[in-house]
C-alpha cells in the first residue's frame, strides 16, 4: 500500500474545491513548505507522519459508513491498531538522546491540528484532533522516560 504525501492530499482537495465551484477557503500549504527549510532540517518525516495519520483516520471514517457493519468493525479496529502502533513505535519517534521530547512530535501535532481545523465540525475533524493529542501524549511520555507500547494505552478509539 503506497501513501501519497500530505501535500498531494492538499493539492487534490484544493483542486476538487475549485472544480466544484466552491469559493470556500483553500487548505494552506504545510508550515514547512511556506519557507524553505535549511539543509540540516529534513521535515519529510513530518509530512509522511501527518499523511499516514490523516489517511488512516479517513479510512476509519469511510468504514463507519459501510453497509457491511462486520467488515466495518474489522477495518476500524485495524486502523485503530495501526495508529496506536505507529504513534508508539520508532517510526514516528526514533530514539531521542536529549532531555525533553523530540521537537518533531509537536510539529506533527501542529500539522494535524492545521488539517483538522480546515474541516467542518464532525467526526473526521474530531478524530484528527484526538490523534494530534495522542502525538502530544507520546511527546510527554518520551520526555519523562515512559516509552514503549506497554506504557501507552490507546483507549480513545472513535
Amino acid at each position: 500500500m503506497s501513501l501519497y504525501s500530505l501535500q498531494d492530499f492538499l493539492d487534490f482537495y484544493n483542486a476538487s474545491r475549485v472544480a466544484q465551484g466552491r469559493n470556500g477557503p483553500r487548505l494552506p500549504k504545510l508550515a514547512h513548505e511556506r519557507n524553505e527549510p535549511s539543509p540540516e532540517h529534513n521535515l519529510e518525516p513530518v509530512s509522511s507522519a501527518v499523511a499516514f495519520l490523516v489517511a488512516t483516520v479517513s479510512s476509519k471514517e469511510a468504514a463507519a459508513n459501510m453497509t457491511d457493519k462486520e467488515s466495518a468493525k474489522q477495518i476500524i479496529a485495524a486502523a485503530n491498531a495501526a495508529i496506536a502502533e505507529y504513534i508508539d513505535g520508532d517510526d514516528i519517534c526514533p530514539p531521542w538522546p536529549y532531555p525533553g521530547p523530540p521537537p518533531w512530535l509537536s510539529v506533527i501535532a501542529s500539522e494535524l491540528t492545521l488539517v483538522a481545523n480546515t474541516l467542518q465540525e464532525g467526526s473526521l475533524r474530531t478524530n484528527i484532533l484526538q490523534i494530534a493529542g495522542q502525538v502530544l501524549d507520546r511527546a510527554q511520555e518520551v520526555s519523562v522516560g515512559k516509552v514503549g507500547s506497554a506504557s501507552i494505552s490507546r483507549t480513545r478509539a472513535a
